[in-house]
Order: structure tokens, then sequence, then C-alpha cells
């Protein structure tokens, strides 16, 4: 089957278990993006800290174009990246890839050379963490890798390619930069659909915790993504009741490491754009199905992250079923 036919396939299985989907998906990326915030003390420089790791890993791969047998594992990840050469890079080159203005990028940058996570010689910014930096970072990627396996396990499943966990695991460890740059090029596509639509990677992270509520209330059931998104007065009600998809800015900012101050202002920010209401009694915000279910915008961004994401699994799929042991 023509890969793009496949890719569409797995699209489509998506969308029509999109209810299921989303909790393991939103949950995952939940914490994917609150371990960017707290690890980098703030999304913006999670974001560009992603930018240079692909930017790394594509650097490595190139090795493979003059070694067949070059070892991209990710044991020997860090080694790899300690003897590539990096190419000079600008600071108007790094703003438009991150849709960051020129001078925030260049503070964000300084901020980020200060926690030793980015250095700079010359021209060129690398990705070039201490010590100390690699050995978190690695014990936080043991933990990813496991929790995407689920995910591409989970779309296999639904292909009817039963591929064993374990084995999802040790082929992402063995491969690790090739399945890292385009899982990173899936995150990086994913901030900047969500930034074109909030304009501010803050209130995506906020949004989510939400979006994980509603998540929470069609798992059961086989509710598809055109379902969510309906104009059906039964399943808005169904799933946006306001008693049970609700929160509070104390669990917002605990949740997240986003300050209380910035969280209340970013809520408010999306009752100006109707996707929230407030509760003036509790205090509490929750989703407004006008402003969620019934807004085009929104169900096409929804889309098109899960198309970009299919893309990235049928990647994952397709090598893993070409194993004789599959």
């Amino acid at each position: 089957m023509p890969s793009l036919v496949l890719a569409k396939t797995i699209e489509n299985v998506i969308l029509k278990n999109y209810g299921e989907y989303i909790n393991l998906f939103e949950e995952f990326q939940s914490e994917f993006l609150i371990g960017l915030n707290r690890t980098y003390q703030g999304l913006e420089n999670g974001h560009l800290v992603l930018y240079f790791a692909k930017k790394t890993h594509h650097t490595i791969l190139r090795k493979k174009d003059y070694d067949l047998d070059f070892n991209l594992s990710f044991d020997r990840f860090w080694e790899n990246q300690t003897h590539m050469e990096n190419e000079p890079t600008t600071i108007i080159d790094i703003s438009k890839n991150v849709f960051l203005p020129k001078e925030t990028t260049r503070r964000k940058i300084s901020e980020l050379i200060s926690q030793k996570v980015l250095n700079r010689k010359l021209k060129i910014i690398e990705w070039f963490p201490s010590e100390k930096y690699k050995k978190s970072y690695n014990e936080a990627m043991v933990k990813e890798i496991t929790q995407i396996a689920k995910l591409v396990k989970y779309v296999s499943e639904k292909i009817n390619l039963n591929v064993p966990h374990d084995d999802i695991e040790r082929e992402f460890k063995n491969k690790f930069s090739f399945y890292w740059f385009h899982y990173l090029d899936a995150q990086l596509q994913y901030l900047k659909l969500w930034k074109k639509h909030f304009n501010d990677l803050e209130i995506i992270l906020i949004a989510l915790q939400v979006s994980i509520l509603v998540a929470s209330k069609v798992k059961k059931g086989d509710v598809s993504h055109a379902a969510i998104f309906s104009n059906d007065t039964k399943i808005i009600s169904d799933i946006y009741s306001s008693d049970s998809v609700n929160v509070s800015v104390s669990s917002i900012s605990e949740i997240t490491g986003i300050p209380r101050a910035t969280c209340i202002r970013k809520l408010n920010a999306m009752i100006e754009l109707k996707i929230l209401k407030k509760d003036n009694n509790t205090k509490r915000f929750f989703l407004s199905p006008g402003g969620f279910a019934k807004n085009i915008k929104f169900k096409q961004t929804t889309k098109e992250v899960v198309e970009i994401f299919s893309k990235f699994y049928f990647l994952c799929i397709k090598n893993l079923s070409a194993k004789p042991s599959y």
C-alpha cells in the first residue's frame, strides 16, 4: 500500500476513535510541555531547545550517508553529539523557525546559555549541555520513549498490527537519532500550529488541562472527532457540562508550573476568545461549548494535529512492520 494511503488510514482511524485516542495523547502532551516549561524555565526556552535538539539529530543522521553502520543508538547519542560539526546560524534564522521576535530569541538564547544548555562559539550556537543536564535528560528520555511507544502500540493495534511494546522501545533506542529527529519535527509542527492559533505557548498548555477533562468524559465511548465537534445538543451537554469539566486557577498553576498571576491573565484571554467561561460564584473555569465544539478553526487545527502525528506513527509502524520478527 502506498505510504500516503497508509498514513491517511492511520489518520482516519485516529479521527474515528478520537475520544479514546486523546486520552492517551493529551495526557502525554501535557506532561511533555510541563517538562519543557519546568526544565527550561519557560515554554519559549523549551521550544528553542527542541529546535536545537532536532538540528543535532539531523547532523548525526548525516553521518549515516557516509557510513551505513554508523551507530544512531540512544546509548551513543551524547558521544555522537560531542563529535558532530555544527554549521553557523543566525538569530534571524532561528527566530523564523521558532516564531519568536528576533530580540526575544536573542534574550532566550542568552538565558539557555546561562543555564548551560546551549553554547555559543563565534557564530555557532549549539545544544551543548552540561554533564549534570545530560544525566537528567537521559532519565527523562527513558520515560518519554516509554510513553511514545504506548501511543505507537495503540495506533498499531487499531490497524490490526500488534507490535509488542518492548520491541517498539528497543527500536527507538537502537535508532534513536532517526526516530527522534522525526518525533521532534512533529512536536515543532504541533507548536507552530497552535502558536498560529493562540500566538501564545502558555495558553496551549493551559488549554490542554481543560481539554484533558473533556477527554476523560469521552474515553469510554466510541466518540469520533466529528462527534466531539458536532452541533448535537445532547453530545454537547454530555461532554461540556460545567459541573464536571472545570478547573481552578490554583490547580492549573500547580500542575503546569505557570505562576498564578500569569494563569489568571491567560485564562481571561481564553474567555475573550470565547473558549472558556467562568463561574463567578465558584471562580472556576470551564470550556464553552459554543467556543470549542462549534469553532471551525479549532476543529481544523485539531485535525491537523492528528495529521502531523499520524505521519510520525506511520514512519514508526512502517519500519517496525518491516522487521522479520513481526
